[in-house]
């Protein structure tokens, strides 16, 4: 006895089925990035004091922009763009890879401006000392950034 398929169940594999192939693009795009020599960092930010860098509630973390860097270990250069602004290129840089990099600058105060990624964690030094701005906006994982940007273009939180 043949089992006859309806439309229904079309439909409920062809949805099942997309979104496993969404899922999966999802956890393969990282690895598409650094082949292209790229790697995006995904910044938050607590609405409410954060103490000792622990975390922050879900209901009161917001996303920041993205920052996605391109490494060009041959020349010694990254570039990075925030969002959808223009391009901009890191003076100064020693680059292993799109992950492990250094670049250094001087600001119009005359203190040295560090930025480094090491295995895909960015930071930032003024003087030798972290950068003021990393107390309120902290890398986060990327499922986690679009998890908030999510619900906070979807009108659940208030």
């Amino acid at each position: 006895m043949a089992v006859k398929e309806t439309v229904e169940d079309r439909i409920v594999v062809g949805v099942i089925g997309g979104m496993l192939l969404g899922l999966a693009a999802f956890f393969l795009w990282p690895a598409y990035e650094h082949l292209n020599g790229e790697a995006t960092v995904y910044r938050m930010f607590c609405t409410s004091e954060r103490k000792d860098d622990s975390p922050c509630a879900l209901k009161q973390e917001l996303t920041s922009a993205t920052e996605t860097y391109k490494a060009f270990p041959d020349q010694q250069s990254v570039i990075v763009w925030i969002g959808d602004d223009a391009p901009s290129k890191l003076n100064s840089c020693a680059v292993r890879d799109v992950l492990n990099w250094r670049c250094t600058r001087t600001d119009k105060k005359g203190m040295t401006v560090e930025q480094s990624m090491a295995n895909g964690q960015l930071s930032e030094t003024v003087d030798g000392s972290p950068s003021p701005g990393l107390g309120l906006f902290y890398q986060a994982p990327r499922w986690r950034w679009w998890l908030v940007k999510l619900l906070e273009t979807s009108g659940l939180r208030k």
